[in-house]
């Protein structure tokens, strides 16, 4: 079972979380309250309000039915989904983080990329996260994290080793997420990679 990582505010679920703990207190229900209509234990609902939610508390939150949600906190129908939604998106492409898109078709050295790993693996062991943790808020695997942090990324599939290494697209699409798990600066990847 994955470690409960605190230090990760999860991408998706917080900003529902945000709206929902606003109207439920407005309504003055309990959590326990909420909890109960959407079929969940109290504390993977506190957890969503919360934004700190590790990967089994995830997985229960995934099965509620967001319309349970808009009817005990009075809302619209559909409102939860809107919110859940919007939020999927920007955590996959933050409209306010650099897309590094502007590099074209170039492609980083090996050295970036160990570079960058290793500052990936020092600053997870600081916030006691293990690689599946990190994986997951990157939507993403174990394996690729480390991949990542042995530098195993490559630009070209042809200068790689048979299969075993990250491409750099999938890479690059996912260091935002990579930022907001690693509690970075926005662009603090980017300038990691260009030493």
């Amino acid at each position: 079972m994955p470690a409960i990582i605190s230090s990760i505010s999860h991408p998706y679920w917080a900003p529902l979380g945000t709206a929902a703990h606003e109207a439920r207190t407005s309504l003055g229900l309990s959590q326990a309250h909420v909890a109960k209509h959407l079929g969940l234990l109290v504390r993977d609902y506190a957890a969503m309000e919360s934004g700190f939610i590790p990967p089994e508390v995830n997985h229960a939150l995934g099965k509620v039915a967001l319309d349970q949600l808009d009817s005990v906190l009075e809302w619209k129908t559909g409102t939860a989904r809107k919110i859940l939604d919007q939020a999927i998106g920007e955590a996959v492409l933050p409209a306010s983080v650099p897309t590094y898109s502007d590099r074209g078709n170039s492609t980083y050295s090996t050295a970036d990329w160990t570079r960058l790993g290793r500052a990936v693996q020092k600053a997870r062991l600081a916030l006691k996260m293990n690689k599946a943790a990190l994986g997951y808020a990157m939507k993403s695997t174990s394996k690729t994290v480390l991949r990542l942090e042995e530098g195993r990324v490559f630009g070209d599939p042809r200068t790689a080793p048979p299969g075993d290494y990250n491409s750099e697209k999938y890479m690059i699409k996912r260091l935002p997420l990579l930022e907001m798990a690693l509690e970075w600066e926005r662009g603090q990847a980017e300038e990691l990679l260009e030493g």
